[in-house]
């Protein structure tokens, strides 16, 4: 499997930096644009990606040593918040046993080895999202395309989509279509 043989914590690197970037790119007009995320507009969009990385963090935090981080408050800049808990959250992934770790996850205990993949695939499809939301340009890697489908394919069960859940049905894609297409539809979006 193409996932396996990564070096995740330089993956999740570049993915977060990527998204660094698209978030550092929005303008303050550009926040109420709705997105991809049904309900989410840009500025919503963004909260969510930075607390998903806060809670990342505070899960590593928490598994390594019994004591968390607390979450940025609501009313800063967020590009910069974006950075200052990715380099944290980093810091945590890149520890020498961060991946001995079992992570006390909302949905359960998960070791970080599946958790690193859930946290990517989450920041690498928002980012996706704000970039059509922005109407800037966005490709995902095809390596990377290729190991979040397989991980998708993996773990996304039937009763994880639909109203209300973390992913909306699969939309149709031809089985020839590039990468990047086929990991947006698979996920939910249109492509």
């Amino acid at each position: 499997m193409a996932g396996e043989q990564v070096d995740v914590v330089q993956w999740c690197q570049e993915i977060v930096d990527e998204a660094r970037r698209m978030i550092g790119s929005v303008r303050p007009y550009e926040r109420t644009r709705a997105t991809p995320c049904k309900g989410w507009n840009v500025s919503a969009l963004m909260y969510h990606m930075i607390g998903a990385c806060a809670r990342y963090t505070a899960y590593l935090q928490e598994a390594a040593a019994g004591t968390s981080t607390t979450p940025p408050e609501p009313d800063f800049d967020l590009a910069m918040a974006y950075g200052q808990v990715t380099d944290l959250m980093m810091k945590e992934w890149a520890a020498p046993d961060a991946f001995d770790r079992v992570l006390p996850m909302a949905l359960g205990p998960t070791p970080a080895r599946a958790a690193v993949w859930i946290l990517m695939i989450d920041q690498l499809l928002h980012t996706w999202d704000l970039s059509k939301a922005l109407g800037r340009p966005f490709a995902i890697r095809d390596d990377m395309a290729v190991a979040m489908l397989e991980k998708m394919q993996q773990w996304l069960k039937p009763e994880l989509r639909g109203p209300g859940k973390a992913f909306g049905p699969e939309v149709e894609c031809p089985a020839d279509a590039p990468i990047q297409d086929r990991l947006v539809a698979f996920s939910g979006r249109q492509p």
